[in-house]
């Protein structure tokens, strides 16, 4: 999706800026003395130990949405330097989070928080790529797909704030279910949760996605395993992976730029 700069920036300011503010009402963790009365010490002790990690992450939200924009129509050297210097906060944050044990009733709470970190990091890895980008059209795909990213730790940091909220139905939720997804349900998933309002924009994106993929397998056959063009084919992957989900269109864009084969 092709995008001017005008455009993109007024996409992702207000995107950013919803995302920056709206990240956990923190100190209404223990603002209610009825609320606090439903955690056990151990709780208590941890949600006092995760709140200043999730404040941080906030206080970062603000700051990536006060220079996002700039940063990414600006110098490239600068760009680089300062999404380094977020994704190095971010992995600090992460690492301090894991050094946490969680109580049994806090254990969705902190994975659920972790995801979000994850997606956190891959928003800013994104924006850091978008930084070197020359061409306009790919540096916005980068931009809106590190947006996404962070919508989606926006949304799982809600997520942490109602199991918080809520000990009792945290601890009483059902395991989650592990059967393993085929690669068509992954790309719905991933468009539908691109494009949630547009139901057009999601079949277009599925078609795409699968195209894409059929593509990709073509070329997997094609290079032996070894060889530099297979090489490529997992360098492009790896760097359009999020989660457990491909964006195969933008891979097999990104093989066949590397090939020269565009």
């Amino acid at each position: 999706m092709n995008r001017t700069n005008k455009e993109m920036t007024g996409i992702l300011i207000p995107a950013l800026l919803f995302l920056a503010v709206s990240i956990l009402p923190l100190g209404a963790f223990f603002a209610d003395p009825a609320e606090a009365d439903t955690f056990d010490n151990k709780e208590k002790i941890y949600l006092k130990d995760i709140t200043p990690i999730l404040y941080e992450l906030s206080e970062l939200g603000k700051s990536v949405s006060a220079n996002a924009v700039s940063l990414i129509h600006g110098a490239p050297d600068k760009c680089s330097y300062e999404f380094g210097y977020y994704q190095g906060i971010v992995e600090s944050l992460k690492t301090r989070l894991t050094t946490i044990p969680p109580p049994p009733r806090m254990g969705e709470v902190h994975a659920t928080a972790l995801q979000a970190i994850g997606d956190y990091s891959n928003g800013l890895s994104q924006y850091a790529t978008a930084c070197v980008e020359t061409d306009s059209n790919i540096k916005s795909e980068y931009a809106e797909r590190g947006w996404q990213n962070l919508v989606s730790a926006d949304n799982k940091i809600r997520q942490v704030n109602s199991l918080i909220t809520s000990p009792s139905a945290a601890a009483a939720a059902p395991a989650p279910n592990t059967v393993k997804e085929t690669s068509a349900q992954k790309i719905e998933r991933m468009c539908t949760a691109s494009w949630p309002a547009d139901q057009r924009m999601q079949e277009y994106c599925i078609k795409n996605q699968t195209e894409s993929l059929a593509t990709l397998n073509q070329m997997l056959q094609q290079y032996p395993a070894g060889s530099p063009e297979r090489k490529i084919i997992q360098s492009c992957s790896a760097v359009w992976k999020k989660g457990e989900i491909y964006d195969y269109r933008m891979t097999v864009f990104c093989v066949n730029n590397q090939l020269g084969t565009n």
